[in-house]
Formats: C-alpha cells, structure tokens, sequence
C-alpha cells in the first residue's frame, strides 16, 4: 500500500468514528467506503464496495441503473447529488454526495439516511382537464409550472404563492428568471419540444428569491412536460435551506479536520502503535526521513527505526504503563545515517480504560543535535586553545572568585595541579593579604564601573624569591542583558623581556656615548680636511709664484732639461692644487645643508652645459637633453653632479672621435631616474668597482687629467640626497650613468 492510499485509510477513518451513515469514494482507486452506520442503514456487512456494480446489487428495480448513473457522475462532472432510493428489502433511503477540492486534494463524500417514503413527482397527462388536481393543490411543496418558450410562469400552487409571498394573479406575471438566478435558468433551455417525451426528471440545487428579497436554496426537480403542444417545466421546489447549512457545517467541520490533519502531516512525524504495541501507521514526513516504505515496517516493533538506548527504554516502560511521555529518540536510518525526534507519546483509551492505540507525534530535531555537536566541538576546540596559550586566561564573577581558569593560570600561576582545585577561591587564598588587595582593587574597579584596564604592569615576587613582572588586561564581562555578572582576565609573564629592556637600555646607552664620540670624531675629521685643504693652498700659491717668476727671469739660462724640470714644478703644484681644491669640496659635500628650492632640472643641466661650453666647443660635442621635471631639490650639489658627469663625457674619449651624449629623465614609483649616457672610452670590467673610491684614477695624468674625486663626491651627494647611483659600461663603447632623487626629500 503507498504511503497515499494509507493517508486516504487514515482520513476515512475520520468518518468511521463519527456516529452518522458516512461513505467515502477514494477518487483513485475508486473503492467505495462506508462507515459502520452507513452499513448497518443498508443492510450490509461489507465496509467497502470494488466496484459500483457491486454494490447496486443491493437495490430494487428500477435504481441499479440510476445509483451507477449518479456516481459516475459525480466522479466525472464533479456534480453533487441528493437521491432516493429503495433497497431490495424495500427500505427506502436518502443518498447525498459532494466532492471537496483544497491544497490540490479531491476526496467524494456523502452521507445515507433511512426514509420512510420516496420523494417523488407525479406527472399527470397534460390533455387531462383535471390536469393539477387535488395532488397539485394540496401537494404540501411548492410548485410551479413555466413556459420553456417564453419562460413566463403559468401557474403555482398554493404552497408556491405562500412560499414566495405573491398573489396568484401576480406570481403569473413574472417570468421564472424573476425568482431563479439566470445561470439555472440556463439549465432548463435544453428542454425542446422535441425531447420532451422520455425526458427523465432533473434534479438540482440553486438560490432562490421571494417577493421581499428573501434568498434561499431550493432543490428542484424539474420534469418537462407538453401542455396545449407547448414545451413547459413542472418544478416541484423543496426548501434546502436548513439541511444545507447543516451540510456545509459538517463539511467545514470535516475540512477543518483535513486541515489540521493536513498541517500536522506538514509539520510533524505521526507513528501510530495499536493496542498489541505494534507500528499500524507512519505519515508521509516520518517515511521521507527514515527513508522506509510503510510495507517495510508495518506490524512491528518501534525499535526497528529507533535505536536501543535508554531513552528508548525509558519510552516503552511509560507506553507499557499507558502513560504519556515525552523525550528525544535516536532514529536510524534505512540507508545509514541517523536522525532525531523530539516527540510526545499519548495513549488513547476507550470507556472502560483500556489503550487501544497510541498517537507518537513529534518534531524532526535532527539539524539541533547537529548544531549541539558542531557547538560543543567549537567549544572543546576553544578550550584546546585557551588551555595551550602561553598566557594566563581567567573569568572571575562578581564576588571575585574564579569560575574558569586555563592551564597555564592554575598551574604556572596559582601552582594547582587541575582547574576544579581552584574554582570557587579569590586570589586571597593564594597571596599575601597586601598582594591579594592590590588585586581585588583592580578587579572591583573592572566590574564596579565597567572600565576595562589594559596593558597594566605587575610586579609579584614568587616563593622562590624572585622578582616576576606580568602585563595584565582585564575587561568587563557582560551577560544577554547587557548586566555586568564578572570579568575576563588575562596576564603574560613579561619578566623575561624586562630583562631584555633592561640589557637593551644599557647597550642603548652604551652606543648613545659611543655615537657622540663618533659624531664628534667625524666633525673633527670633517673641520681637519676643511682646515689642511684650506691651509694647504697658501704654501702652494708660494711655490706656483716663487716658480713662476723663477721660469720667467731665468727661463733663458736654463738648458732643455732644466726648462722641462720646470715644467714639471708648475705642473705638480697645479694638479696639488686642484686636488686640495676637489678635497675642500668634497669636505663640504652634506656639511652644511642647502635649502630646497623648486627647480626645474632642465635648467640645471643648462647651466652646467654653459660652464662646460669651451670644451664643448673645441670637441665639437653632440648633446641631447630630453624632458626634465621639476623638483624640490638643492640646485647646488645637483649642479655639482650633472658637471662631472657632463665632463667625464667630454673629457674620456677616443682619440679624433665626436663626443655624443645624451641626458634623460624617467619617473619611478618614489623617484625620478635620471641617466648621462656617452660614448667614449668604456670602463674596463678590473677596474669598474674602483669607479666611487676617492682618488681611485683608472688613466695616466699624461693621457687624461683629474683628481679621482669627481664621481666619489658625485655618489656621496646623491646618497646624501637618499638616492642611489650606479653605471653601465663596456669598454670601448661607452658608459651610462644613472642616479635617482626622491620625488620628496626630507
């Protein structure tokens, strides 16, 4: 059996136990269902008819025809009925059916009464001249006869005109669309003169409307009838009204049970055990989840989908003993896995106090034991965290005594050997009384007013004797009210880097002294080289003058190598000089700091250019300057740069070759690049970390002049600057110098 034949079983046994003659027809299998009434009415003792031949077997002649007639109706057009009957044992019956639709669900329903006579109209032949007779005008229901035609009102009796409150000659004024709503008169327009002979009565219900406006329902049975060759209907009208409403209550009462059965279904597991304590029904949700067909576990034990375990126990000692009970159950799975049910078992017992069934309704928790596990897993794997933290980590409550201490707090720190040993004490059961109150005051002012503390120092001398020294926050803890109930602590043991400050403090003390004595030995060396390059040119000049004069007055009586011996003089003392004056420059190179001026780099470069002119000229030189941006920088030292290196382009060059140099700029994230690109004599790879080193010279004096000072003092400006400067070279090819400033220099 599905699952949806047993919820069909289950909902009929609704009307089972209400004490009326009920049926119902199952729209799919179409098995026709009546209760022990309904049976007992009948006269039969089968519950349930196969087929509807069968069961009009129990009908007189004429209604086999008929009952089979107006079921397969009713399944078909969905139309209700209201129909008397006689059985074979000539009892008369009144048989009523309806079909309900909701939540996408058809069910046909219906009741069965015992009458004492059939309902039904007499026609009498129209050529009669005694056509209505006394059947017609005593008949104790309405009735009215209307012309299909015209659809005027021929005539009523007097229970019509009672019943609608006209005067006879009025009531034969209006057309039967005057009392019966357009769309039953519809109903009727099938009548023809054509089909009238053979025509079978009609019967049907609809709303009806008095003189005064009254509304009511009226079952009709509607017989067409020739009168004078005219197409007309006899209507025999009984008033429905009450019988109605007293169905559409029952109706709503039956629906509002399929309503709550419904949303119990939606939202709940049903298991139903009988009286042996056997499994006699499972909804639909409790089978989704199991993963069971009913087949599979109908007739058996719960513990075939429970598993065995106290609570189970527990739940069948309370069913035993008919009592209720209420718990979780761990259910398992067809195809592996388990689930949980929050249920409520009630026993249902009859008059005498017997259970003859027991209701286990429950909800599906299985997501809530999930989110437990995953919680208590979170909260071990915090736990595991907290205990292995190397720092203390406490929760005291608002009297000051521990509630939570991890390992490190009550083993390092307390000196317990597990947590439980110190729950419950304050920190006056483990310091001295002065140490202890210094606590307290600190946690009173944490909890009192809610302030955190962070970072405090500590300072606590063991048992050892030793000095420790502990960084302490402690803030406020809070519950779902937002009232302060404790606080949170937690404390590191920072002794070890106390001592570390205290080692950094005097080696930071020791390079203070140090580093004066430095700043003070490279301002010395700094005013020496000032002094000794600025003395040095005074003995100089002497000896430049003294020889000058020597060469002009005596030049003439000196022979070839004498006037050669003096060239050598001048020449010496010329390049002394300029180095004395390339050192006095160097000394002073980020002695004394220039201002920074807004300048635009391409004007630098000019002006080196201009200073550099002659030689230019002389070599007939090819110099390109590309774009150039504008900086804050000092136009000085800048200037300084760009010359030597303008005039290490110029001057390291192959013999009768033209000079071409170009100078270029290009920006960086933090800086701009500039490069001085020539093509000259090359550096040769031995000699090219030797290119920044003070009076490093790569060449003989005779072949090219110099210090070896330009490019040291060149590197030592642009890193005073915080830039950086390096060079690419091949001999005999060329070299290019790059050297990058910040956009901004400090």
């Amino acid at each position: 059996m599905s699952a949806y034949e047993e919820e069909n079983l289950r909902w009929s046994e609704v009307l089972v136990s209400c004490d009326v003659g009920a049926w119902e027809l199952d729209p799919t299998s179409l098995i026709l269902r009546f209760s022990p009434s309904g049976q007992k009415i009948l006269g039969i003792e089968l519950a349930k008819f196969e087929t509807f031949s069968h069961f009009a077997e129990y009908f007189a002649e004429p209604y086999k025809a008929p009952i089979q007639k107006i079921f397969n109706r009713l399944i078909k057009e969905k139309v209700g009925f209201d129909e008397f009957f006689k059985l074979k044992n000539d009892t008369c019956i009144r048989l009523k059916g309806k079909f309900l639709s909701k939540n996408g669900r058809l069910r046909f329903i219906g009741t069965v009464e015992r009458t004492e006579t059939i309902e039904k109209t007499s026609v009498v032949a129209p050529s009669s001249a005694h056509y209505y007779g006394n059947l017609f005008e005593i008949n104790p229901m309405p009735i009215i006869i209307w012309d299909c035609d015209t659809q005027k009102i021929i005539d009523g009796n007097r229970e019509a005109i009672l019943k609608y409150g006209y005067t006879k000659e009025a009531l034969l004024e209006l057309s039967i669309m005057d009392i019966i709503p357009k769309e039953d008169i519809n109903l009727n327009n099938c009548f023809t003169g054509a089909e009238i002979v053979g025509t079978e009565v009609q019967q049907r219900i609809c709303q009806h409307f008095t003189k005064s406006g009254e509304s009511f329902f009226a079952k009709m049975q509607s017989k067409p009838l020739l009168i004078d060759g005219k197409s007309c209907v006899m209507e025999l009208i009984t008033d429905f009204t009450s019988q109605l409403e007293a169905e559409e209550q029952l109706l709503d009462s039956v629906q509002e049970l399929s309503d709550y059965r419904f949303a119990l279904d939606e939202s709940c597991l049903v298991l139903i055990l009988d009286e042996n304590k056997k499994i006699d029904y499972l909804n639909r949700k409790f089978l989704d989840i199991s993963g069971y067909q009913a087949a599979e576990i109908s007739g058996k034990s719960p513990v075939v989908i429970y598993e065995e375990n106290q609570a189970l126990k527990d739940c069948l000692a309370a069913v035993s003993q008919g009592k209720m009970w209420r718990g979780e159950l761990k259910g398992i799975k067809k195809k592996r896995g388990v689930f949980w049910i929050d249920t409520v078992i009630t026993p249902f017992k009859d008059n005498s106090g017997k259970t003859y069934q027991y209701i286990w309704v429950g909800y599906d928790v299985t997501e809530k034991h999930k989110a437990d596990e995953s919680l208590f897993k979170e909260r071990f794997l915090l736990r595991s965290i907290i205990d292995n933290l190397p720092i203390q980590i406490y929760v005291k409550d608002i009297m000051g005594r521990h509630i939570i201490n991890n390992k490190t707090q009550y083993r390092d720190f307390l000196g317990a050997e597990t947590e439980e040993e110190t729950l419950g004490k304050t920190v006056f059961d483990y310091f001295p009384y002065e140490v202890a109150k210094k606590m307290t005051v600190i946690d009173r002012h944490v909890i009192i007013e809610g302030q955190s503390v962070k970072n405090l120092e500590e300072s606590y001398t063991n048992a050892n004797g030793q000095l420790r020294w502990f960084l302490t926050s402690k803030v406020a803890l809070k519950n779902a009210s937002n009232k302060i109930v404790g606080l949170v602590g937690m404390t590191r043991d920072v002794t070890d880097r106390k001592e570390e400050e205290a080692v950094l403090q005097n080696l930071n003390t020791e390079l203070t002294k140090k580093a004066k004595a430095l700043e003070q030995s490279n301002q010395e060396l700094e005013q020496f080289a000032y002094i000794a390059s600025h003395d040095l040119q005074e003995p100089l000049r002497m000896i430049t003058g003294f020889v000058s004069l020597l060469e002009k007055k005596y030049s003439s009586k000196l022979d070839e190598k004498g006037i050669q011996y003096m060239h050598f003089v001048v020449d010496g003392a010329t390049r002394m000089r300029n180095i004395i004056m390339d050192l006095l420059t160097y000394s002073r190179v980020g002695r004394e700091g220039e201002k920074l001026k807004e300048t635009d780099i391409g004007e630098i470069i000019s002006n080196a250019l201009n200073l550099q002119k002659t030689l230019i000229d002389q070599k007939g030189a090819n110099i390109s300057v590309g774009p150039m941006p504008k900086l804050k920088v000092p136009v000085s030292p800048l200037n300084q740069v760009f010359l030597n290196l303008i005039n290490n382009s110029l001057k390291y060059q192959l013999e009768g070759a033209t000079p071409r140099i170009k100078i270029s700029a290009k920006e960086r994230k933090d800086s701009w690049e500039f490069s001085v690109k020539d093509n000259g004599i090359g550096i040769p790879p031995k000699s090219q970390d030797k290119v920044f080193i003070l009076f490093s010279r790569l060449h003989a004096n005779s072949k090219y002049s110099g210090t070896g000072i330009g490019l040291a003092m060149c590197k030592k400006i642009i890193e005073n600057l915080g830039g950086h400067i390096y060079f690419k070279s091949k001999e005999n090819e060329g070299s290019t110098f790059y050297f990058t400033v910040p956009k901004e220099i400090f």
